[in-house]
């Protein structure tokens, strides 16, 4: 999906999250884990060809799991990729002229620390066994997210932030909007505050976490 504007996106935004959200619920061994989470990141990503290719040679169940909330939270994309077919949502098939959309610029999330082979410490490194759980973001939608929860938004000049105070800024933004846990900014500040604690417990030496 093209970030520009997660809330003008938000829809679709919904659906990748709510697919996410249940794949983590069921948890990582779970048959269907992870085809809802690599559904989630092609949607994510706008690659709809990928996605109904991905959806068609899937099991039934979680197959129309995806479809469904595809249809519910952005009947515009389902439509786009089943037209205007009726029926069981098992026996729909992919319109023929789809295409992957492609994201000219963009940005991970990584955590970081000081390459022990550079003796000025000036390089910074990550993990070899490194996993990345958070989707592919244009550049405006990371700034978005660093602004939104008080961080200064020029990552592409400013480099990385330390991990605590990555997680600092999520915790408070978190706390002074519970209010509105269910707006999808909201929803995707909770998304890298999990994964920022996540990296920190799996990774020690991780010093710094920021896009890329």
């Amino acid at each position: 999906m093209r970030f520009h504007e997660f809330e003008k996106q938000k829809g679709l935004s919904l659906a990748s999250r709510t697919i996410r959200n249940y794949a983590r619920e069921l948890g990582a061994d779970s048959m269907d884990y992870d085809m809802l989470m690599k559904s989630a990141d092609l949607l994510d990503k706008d690659m709809l060809k990928s996605l109904a290719q991905h959806i068609d040679k899937s099991d039934t169940s979680p197959r129309e799991y995806v479809m469904k909330k595809i249809a519910d939270h952005n009947p515009e994309i389902f439509k786009k990729m089943y037209g205007d077919q009726e029926g069981y949502l098992s026996l729909m098939k992919p319109q023929k002229d789809l295409t992957d959309g492609e994201i000219e610029e963009g940005a991970d999330f990584y955590g970081y620390y000081k390459d022990p082979k550079d003796p000025s410490g000036k390089t910074m490194t990550y993990p070899d066994d490194m996993e990345f759980k958070t989707p592919h973001r244009s550049n405006a939608n990371a700034r978005m997210l660093l602004s939104r929860i008080g961080l200064d938004p020029d990552f592409e000049n400013t480099g990385s932030t330390p991990i605590d105070d990555f997680i600092a800024a999520t915790d408070k933004y978190l706390r002074m909007n519970v209010s509105d846990k269910d707006n999808p900014a909201y929803d995707e500040v909770e998304i890298y505050d999990m994964e920022a604690k996540r990296i920190k417990k799996a990774h020690p030496e991780v010093t710094h976490v920021g896009f890329n």
